[in-house]
Formats: C-alpha cells, sequence, structure tokens
C-alpha cells in the first residue's frame, strides 16, 4: 500500500470525472491535493467533491498572480483537504459562486469582490464585506498593485 493511496485515489478520481476541466491535480503531501479548475465549471467540481464527502468549506484564499487572479477553495473531509483552484483574467475578474452547494461561503465571496474586485456571478446583493460601505469603490487592497488613493474631499481637507 502506497503512503499517499487515499490522496492518489481522490486525484485519479477528480481527473476521471472532470476531464477538460481539472489539471495540474498533484499530492503535495500526506492529507493534501491541489488542482486547478476551469473557473466556470467550479460549482460542478466542489458539488460533486461534496458528493465524496468533502462536505465541508474551510476557506476560501484570494490570490494575484499578475495577469490573472483567482480563489482557492479548500475543502475537507476531516481527514485530508483538497484545494481546488479556479482562475479568473484581471482584465474582466469573474467566478461563479458556490452558495448553491455551501452556503457558508457566502463571507468569503464577498471578501474576493471587496479585496480582490473579483466580480462572483450568482452572489445575493448585501452590504460590503469585509471594507467598509464607505471604502473608495475600485480599490481592491489585496491586489499586488494595489496602493491606496484617498478620495479628493480628504485630500483638499489636509
Amino acid at each position: 500500500m502506497s503512503e499517499f493511496e487515499k490522496e492518489e485515489k481522490i486525484k485519479g478520481a477528480l481527473e476521471a470525472q472532470f476531464p477538460g476541466v481539472v489539471s495540474n491535480a498533484a499530492v503535495q503531501r500526506k492529507n493534501r491535493v491541489w488542482l486547478d479548475c476551469a473557473a466556470d465549471k467550479l460549482p460542478a467540481v466542489l458539488d460533486w467533491m461534496r458528493g465524496q464527502g468533502f462536505d465541508h468549506l474551510a476557506t476560501v484564499t484570494g490570490f494575484d498572480e499578475g495577469e490573472n487572479l483567482g480563489a482557492a477553495y479548500h475543502m475537507t473531509d476531516t481527514h485530508m483537504i483538497v484545494t481546488v483552484k479556479a482562475r479568473t483574467p484581471r482584465a474582466n475578474p469573474s467566478l461563479p459562486s458556490v452558495l448553491s452547494i455551501f452556503p457558508g461561503a457566502l463571507s468569503y465571496e464577498r471578501e474576493l469582490e471587496d479585496m480582490f474586485g473579483i466580480k462572483v456571478q450568482g452572489l445575493p446583493p448585501g452590504r460590503r464585506y469585509p471594507l467598509d460601505d464607505d471604502f473608495p469603490k475600485d480599490q481592491y487592497p489585496l491586489r499586488k498593485d494595489w496602493k491606496f488613493v484617498p478620495p479628493a474631499d480628504e485630500v483638499e481637507a489636509k
């Protein structure tokens, strides 16, 4: 029996279930599998994973890779963590919502919009999170190229 048998099994099952959708699947270490996923198929992959027992979305981590932005969805069955990464072009960043699969993703998806400017398709309207409602629009503090630009009325007041 291989040391990574269960990790290789879930990796192989994902590749077989989603050919052309899942790529770069790798066993990083014991109890950790990482893979890339076509952004438009993200809900389908996460729904399938949930059906395999990965029923806890531990967190969602946004990232900035220059020309692409994206999110890493960390799912667990309490024994293994599978991280599914989806990328979107920086010029028009958009990812589908996974709220229908993981209702607890609401704050994570709001954070992707607020901090990275990734439009989450299907996210219901609501207040901003985690930034204040009066934080300047179109400024995304977790993008690598972000520099704070104070509102004109603050500059004039000084």
